[in-house]
């Protein structure tokens, strides 16, 4: 071999590092979707490919260790709610009223349905903001069988695949770059070792088994380097410390923002309180409460309305007074959205709480997720290593 060859091998080995690492790094996160042949000829984004088990095990852990939905929603005030939605409130008992009497309230256009009208439309105004008080306050105490949060993120990642991106993105991004760049300091440190064997052999599988070598230790070295040692360890002068955890509590709100702005919203919580499939016990305690206040407003009304409403006809008017207030209630709450973002401060309860953990239990946001697809990362950093290594046989042929 020449001598610029020789002065070559450790540049090349530098762009090897950094090149394959900034593969493996995209194709741990793209395509999201899978691109190509099933079973063999394609791939999709390890991240991307494990989203659904991946937000499982972050709300297990976030539930577990960071979010308890009782404590937050014991900082909503009902009466407070009660005052802003106010005038909403107003709006939504004049269309539940128009809606039973239109369906349940007999002969609505005669003289008897006219003259029932507006006890009918004085009556759900009343007992609308008692109705509505009276199941926030029970929804509040029963939100942890209510909630279902795991349910909510996975939905949340079907709305919008490229959100898990972002939680690792956003949360691991200076450690993803890191391992981008150390891939070149390490390539063209493992190259200096390789100018020594070059001196014996310049054999086109020694350059093949240094490419393998150099993209699978890179990957490794740099991973370890993100996460390990989990406490500072002084060597000398010399600290060793995860790179991860140096900046634990910027990392901790940069999760609690992804968390409390595109999952854990208002809107989000709400709609699944009200609209979810599994919303059973809401709806139990709504019909409760609208049973009671039926009942309420029943005894107090003339004699005319009562015989008119007989027991079939006031069953009826519950079933389609829940059933419109379940429909009608989550188009005019979002009034007290702004409200309730400010008093279940999501975003600093879960920030707080995540930067206060131990060492280890804050790795556990980040590296489990993908830990057991790790080796998916060094395998094709090896794979790309060898195809550049044979490629630099062939220039130094």
């Amino acid at each position: 071999m020449e001598t610029y060859a020789y002065i070559l091998i450790p540049l090349i080995s530098a762009v090897i590092g950094y090149v394959t690492n900034v593969i493996a790094i995209k194709m741990t996160f793209y395509p999201l979707e899978y691109k190509g042949l099933r079973p063999f000829f394609g791939w999709q984004g390890i991240i991307p490919s494990k989203a659904t088990k991946m937000a499982e095990k972050s709300v297990d852990l976030l539930t577990r260790d960071l979010f308890n939905p009782k404590d937050v929603f014991a900082r909503l005030d009902v009466a407070e709610i009660l005052r802003i939605g106010n005038d909403k409130f107003a709006a939504m008992a004049q269309r539940i009223a128009d809606s039973v009497i239109t369906t349940r309230v007999p002969a609505a256009s005669t003289a008897v349905g006219r003259s029932i009208k507006p006890h009918v439309e004085q009556a759900v105004a009343k007992v609308l903001p008692m109705v509505v008080g009276n199941s926030m306050a029970r929804i509040k105490e029963n939100i942890k069988e209510i909630l279902d949060l795991k349910a909510i993120a996975v939905e949340a990642l079907k709305e919008d695949k490229s959100l898990i991106n972002k939680i690792f993105l956003d949360l691991g991004g200076k450690q993803f770059r890191f391992i981008e760049t150390s891939g070149a300091w390490l390539g063209f440190l493992f190259g200096l070792g390789q100018i020594v064997t070059c001196i014996y052999t310049s054999h086109w599988l020694m350059f093949v088994a240094y490419g393998i070598f150099i993209g699978y230790i890179t990957n490794v070295l740099a991973i370890k380097m993100i996460f390990e040692p989990a406490e500072p360890k002084k060597i000398g002068p010399l600290t060793l410390w995860g790179l991860f955890l140096r900046n634990q509590r910027a990392e901790s709100f940069k999760y609690a923002e992804i968390i409390s702005s595109r999952i854990l919203t208002p809107e989000k919580l709400f709609d699944y309180i009200f609209r979810s499939p599994d919303c059973h016990l809401t709806r139990q305690i709504m019909e409760d409460e609208v049973s009671k206040a039926v009942d309420d407003v029943v005894r107090s009304m003339p004699s005319l309305v009562k015989l008119v409403l007989t027991n079939q006809k006031i069953s009826e008017l519950k079933s389609v007074a829940v059933f419109n207030l379940m429909n009608e209630l989550p188009l005019y709450i979002g009034v007290i959205y702004p409200y309730t973002e400010s008093a279940l401060d999501i975003r600093n309860t879960i920030g707080e709480k995540m930067a206060a953990l131990p060492p280890k239990k804050f790795i556990d946001f980040l590296r489990p997720a993908f830990q057991e697809d790790e080796w998916k990362l060094m395998a094709v950093g090896a794979a790309l290593g060898g195809v550049a290594g044979f490629l630099q046989s062939l220039f130094n042929a």
